[in-house]
């Protein structure tokens, strides 16, 4: 027997011995018959199934219980495919062809088992033939490139490694290139691994690339970078920005309302363009210091977090323990939230998305007020001396006879639109190729106000771009601009108020017994001959706004080894406002002329400076997991502020400052600027991916403290077992995915001073002496104006610092089915900057400056529960959070005073062992029902000096020997009766999808938490003011005696209120709640009626926000109000929409 093989023709002869050939030959025979014979035994088998909507895993292992031949399915997703076909008593591979027919999968035997693929597309595929080698050196390959689902890749690099020859592929994916025989061909594409191919006899190239292991794993963004969730041992939590685009909110705070643990979004109005939102993150860090969370975009601090455009998320996350938010120190002691914008899409072709939406907003709650002949009935009612209405008088405000003296007025009609619209654009271009990734977007909101004259625009636009410049460099550029102009009503001349929501507060107090307009056209004169609401926001007043905010920053990756990355950043932000409040002259009536008018105008200025420069290490060895990372950063603000005020403008048509009247025209400008210098770093380690740890220290120093106490050290470790990788457990529980322990250790600080707690002015100078302008010194004869120190400050102020532990388990089962988290954290804040001014007598004459003085702690559970599922074409899933948070004061260092009561602390806000945010009154124990109750009852007189029928009952609790002494005073009887922080919160988010249908719930609550309505917003008759329907409905009255009604005997209350007025429990309201946030129904076009249409995608939507809630809150008033009347409704908004890709 003779082999021959032909090798550039040239015939080679091997000869073999004769008796190997015998030997040869028997053997091959009898090998071949043991394996015709087995694979018969099987094949042979006849196979009977009547499948009927079977799942492809279901029959592949009927047919292996009916032959015994073993599958092997390839590819998670084919196991659900179904099947629709019958066959009986047929050969095996006969069957295989009767049920597989028309289904996306190859199938064939491999060592006498079946084996199943996914289908492949067919590309043409050329070899030359085995006998023929290519002489010339120097040939044109061609080929085409994809994804592992078939996807064209254009942009791809196909590069000849070691030389400079390379191409790009065109938008089918095709390329062709010049190559040596022995060449290798390098193809890289972002977002993709790199393949390397030899080249041999191939005169075609079909290409796959496969996604980057990070890219197919879930990762979740962290400080400086990004981890694999199951690597996660910090308390991290993330919404994806597919959730939040889905959103139409016009603040993108409000989309993270109920979708994490341990976040509470509490929006206190539906103002279109105010920052109306408070974020808390795992409870109130400070009773001092600010705590807001340090919120960055891009890695940069934002000001502006509520005018990004939900479209430009990619995704949000929020570091709630040490050792996550450690990294950033200084600034991390009330969390940090993460935003990170979107990058260009994959898969190298151009793509164009848009979306748009239009709705209309309504509030969510109204007061509702009695008529005009109600009101005057229920006033006679408090003139018990006489006075008041006649019948006669308040039948004409029943009939309208009279209208100009005895009118039914409704302010609210007359002054709050039913509705208004808002409106929202974004158009996103996005591309990759193999150098450049870059998305480019454009956004614009709309929201009108339901006050009239009262809009709110919003343009957004960004740049991300990633360049790949060689090899070893990448650059990474982001620039965003934001604008915004706020137009609001104001107050006319000569008012003691000015602002809209003012306006609103006098809405809600003027009763229907003013006229709004006279028969003659005239205004109303109101109870103050100034006008009414509905006169003040029809004047020629005005309040704008304009707000413009430049950012961008620029990140440059030189990898001069494959484990280490050196990075350096630069970021800069300018912020510029122009602000004009002009309060304009009005005509009342002929005797009434309000002026004269008046404009104030600010321009503040502000920017911000930042470099970093990082250092990044990876190293894999062995089961060894290192990761290092090290850097420095710098940051610099400055801000200015100018005003100018002139009055006495010639005409309202006229509002530019030069046209004012110079005389008593005022200007101010100020300046001040702060900086911060850091040194960071982290080690991340972990062995078999079972066993983590990870260690942060971070180095800050700040210009807010003295030389001595500039800088603080802030530490922290955590570690984390992930016990499924463990045998015992991987080997023997099979549905357990993932079972991990964490916990964690660390300091975190807050150098945010506030000079004003109520107004949250942070302050750059407070250990230093500053002098103030404003005072003037006599000399003489003359005055001279100089400066005055007005505040004793303490030189020895260090950085308030808060210590936190967190232990938490996280598990996923049933390959996802269901996931669970607990978390349990512990934070006690010290050395809080509080100033101590309410507890420390002011008898020298200063104010008293920021101490560090108090401790504080907050601690409490986080959950979540997660399931999902997809039958066929249905899949569903649901999240729920629950969060809770135990807010205490420890320690309030010199504002440690012993109170008569026995209670410590400032005597009004802050008490040792309450949290804070307190409501500090009496406890109610009902209203007097008579005289005989009055008497027998504890003595009242020492607050309210003349109790009668009606009043509200204030219980004695306590007296000098710490038992009650049958007296009610403010002395012994009042204690903390209440917080505003909640105790519970809680959210509920279910998404349904069905064959392009998509359905979305989202359910938030808050419980444990109180609220409080007074002045205009609680009381009736405040200053002359209007009754509420439920004020009327509910009241004490003589003829029906209740104890416990809701609202005691109706009075006259002048401005400094009344003993019913007293804050007490009585008024405190329940601000529990729960609502349906959000739902939304959306249909996804089917691919192939766009395919007609050239389009890639499109979705039409609906959408509503705050739908419908529950809550046991006064009526007509939402919970999350806290208001005394000047206030604005929490909108509950109606959305149709749609969503484009080309």
């Amino acid at each position: 027997m003779n082999f021959k093989f032909l090798v550039h023709r040239n015939r080679i002869t091997v000869s073999i011995p004769k008796q190997w050939k015998t030997k040869m030959k028997l053997s091959a025979f009898f090998t071949l018959a043991c394996v015709v014979k087995l694979s018969a035994a099987s094949y042979a088998q006849s196979i009977t199934i009547d499948a009927k909507k079977m799942s492809l895993v279901q029959v592949l292992r009927t047919i292996q219980k009916q032959s015994g031949v073993p599958f092997l399915l390839n590819g998670k997703e084919l196991a659900e495919i179904k099947i629709e076909a019958q066959v009986r008593n047929m050969p095996l591979e006969k069957a295989i062809q009767v049920l597989l027919k028309d289904q996306p999968v190859e199938w064939s035997f491999k060592d006498n088992m079946l084996v199943v693929t996914k289908l492949k597309a067919s590309y043409p595929t050329y070899e030359l033939p085995n006998n023929y080698t290519l002489v010339q050196q120097t040939r044109t390959i061609k080929g085409n490139v994809r994804d592992s689902k078939g996807t064209i890749l254009q942009g791809a690099t196909i590069m000849i490694k070691g030389s400079t020859r390379a191409t790009t592929t065109d938008a089918s994916g095709n390329f062709q290139i010049e190559a040596n025989n022995n060449a290798v061909i390098v193809v890289k594409m972002i977002g993709y691994q790199s393949k390397e191919i030899l080249l041999s006899n191939q005169l075609y190239l079909n290409i796959e690339l496969s996604q980057h292991i990070d890219a197919l794993e879930e990762v979740v963004v962290v400080g400086y970078g990004t981890t694999k969730k199951k690597e996660l041992i910090g308390s991290v939590s993330q919404v994806d920005g597919k959730q939040l685009a889905k959103r139409t909110v016009p603040q993108l705070a409000q989309a993270l309302t109920g979708q994490m643990p341990g976040v509470t979004v509490i929006q206190r109005s539906g103002q279109p363009g105010a920052a109306n939102n408070t974020i808390q993150i795992r409870g109130v860090g400070s009773f001092g210091a600010s705590t807001d969370a340090l919120i960055l975009v891009d890695g940069i601090p934002t000001n502006s977090f509520n005018d990004i455009d939900p479209n430009d998320v990619a995704s949000i996350s929020v570091l709630k323990d040490a050792s996550s938010a450690a990294i950033y120190g200084a600034r991390a002691a009330n969390g940090v939230i993460l935003v990170t914008t979107k990058t260009g899409a994959a898969g190298g072709k151009l793509t164009v998305n848009y979306n748009g939406y239009y709705g209309i907003q309504k509030p969510t709650a109204f007061p509702e007020f009695v008529n005009s002949w109600e009101y005057a009935s229920l006033l006679n009612e408090t003139t018990s001396g006489g006075g008041g209405y006649t019948a006669e008088e308040i039948q004409k405000f029943k009939d309208g006879s009279d209208p100009d003296n005895y009118p039914n007025a409704d302010y609210m009609v007359s002054s709050f639109k039913p509705q208004a619209a808002q409106t929202g654009h974004n158009l996103n271009i996005s591309n990759t190729t193999d150098k450049i990734q870059y998305t480019l977007s454009a956004g614009y909101l709309n929201q009108k106000g339901i006050v009239i004259k009262n809009n709110f625009d919003k343009y957004n636009i960004r740049l991300n771009l990633i360049s790949n410049l060689n090899d070893k460099l990448k650059l990474t550029t982001r620039v965003a601009a934001i604008q915004t102009d706020t137009d609001e009503p104001a107050a006319p001349a000569t008012l003691d108020f000015s602002r809209m929501t003012d306006i609103i507060s006098q809405v809600i107090r003027y009763p229907s017994i003013y006229p709004i307009r006279l028969s003659n056209g005239d205004w109303g004169a109101g109870n103050n001959l100034k006008g009414t609401p509905v006169s003040f926001l029809e004047s020629e007043s005005f309040y704008t706004e304009k707000v413009s905010n430049i950012s961008g920053n620029a990140r440059l990756d030189w990898k001069p080894i494959s484990d280490l990355t050196l990075s350096a950043i630069g970021g800069y932000t300018q912020t510029n406002g122009r602000t004009k409040l002009f309060r304009a002259s009005q005509r009342i009536n002929n005797s009434i002329t309000l002026g004269p008018s008046s404009l104030n105008q600010t321009a503040p200025y502000e920017t911000y400076k930042t470099f970093q420069a990082l250092a990044d290490y990876t190293k894999t060895f062995g089961s060894h997991n290192l990761k290092i990372l090290g850097g420095y950063s710098f940051e610099k603000g400055y801000s200015e502020g100018l005003s100018a005020y002139r009055q006495n403008f010639p005409s309202n048509d006229l509002t530019e400052l030069n046209v004012g009247s110079p005389d008593g025209q005022q200007n101010s400008g100020t300046a001040s600027e702060w900086a911060l210098e850091s040194l960071f770093a982290r080690v991340q380690y972990n062995y078999a991916k079972k066993y983590l740890v990870e260690g942060v220290v971070r180095y800050d120093g700040s210009s807010r403290f003295p030389t001595n106490k500039k800088y603080a050290t802030f530490p922290s470790i955590a570690v984390g077992w992930l016990l499924s990788e463990e045998s015992f457990i991987k080997d023997r529980y099979s549905w357990i995915d993932e079972l991990k322990i964490k916990g964690s250790y660390g300091v975190l600080g807050n150098q945010n001073i506030v000079s004003n707690v109520q107004q949250r002015v942070v302050s750059n100078y407070p250990y230093q002496d500053v002098l103030n302008p404003g005072y003037n010194y006599p000399f003489g004869n003359t005055i001279s104006p100089g400066v005055a120190r007005t505040t004793i400050v303490d030189p020895t102020l260090r950085w308030e610092s808060t210590r936190t532990s967190d232990v938490g388990l996280e598990v996923a089962l049933f390959k996802n089915l269901l996931t669970f988290s607990s978390t349990y954290y512990n934070r006690f804040t010290y050395d809080i900057l509080v100033s101590p001014g309410s507890s420390v007598s002011k008898v020298l004459g200063f104010e008293v400056g920021v101490q560090n003085s108090g401790k504080l702690r907050n601690s409490g559970w986080e959950f979540t529960l997660g399931h999902q599922k997809k039958l066929n074409d249905f899949a569903y899933n649901v999240n729920l959070n629950f969060s809770t948070v135990k807010n205490r004061v420890v320690d309030l260092g010199v504002g440690n005073i012993n109170q008569p009561n026995g209670l410590v602390g400032n005597g009004s806000t802050l008490f040792i062992g309450y949290p804070i945010q307190a409501y500090y009154g009496y406890q109610a124990d009902g209203l007097f029902i008579d005289a005989a109750d009055i008497a027998s009852y504890a003595n009242q007189t020492s607050i309210n000096p003349k109790p009668q029928p009606g009043d509200i009952r204030y219980k004695d609790i306590s007296g000098p020997d710490g038992v009650p002494d049958g007296k009610v005073d403010a002395t012994y009887d009042r204690t903390v009766i209440g917080s505003r922080i909640p105790k519970y919160t809680y959210g509920m988010n279910i998404g349904i999808n069905y064959k392009g249908f998509d359905f979305g719930v989202l359910l938030q609550g808050v419980s444990g938490v109180k609220g409080l309505l007074d002045n205009y917003a609680g009381f009736a008759l405040t200053q002359n003011g209007n009754i509420q329907r439920w004020q009327a409905d509910g009241r004490w009255t003589a003829a029906n005696p209740d104890r416990n009604a809701i609202y005691p005997r109706i009075e006259q209350l002048p401005n400094t209120g009344t003993p019913n007025t007293l804050l007490s429990d009585y008024w405190l309201l329940d601000a529990s709640y729960l609502r349906l946030k959000n739902i939304q129904l959306g249909y996804a076009i089917p691919k192939n009626i766009l395919a007609k249409w050239r389009l890639s995608g499109l979705r039409i939507y609906a959408n509503a926000e705050n739908l419908f809630t529950k809550s046991n809150y006064r009526k007509g008033w939402d919970p999350e109000i806290n208001s005394s009347g000047a206030y604005y409704p929490i909108m509950r908004n109606f959305t149709f929409g749609i969503n484009l890709s080309f």
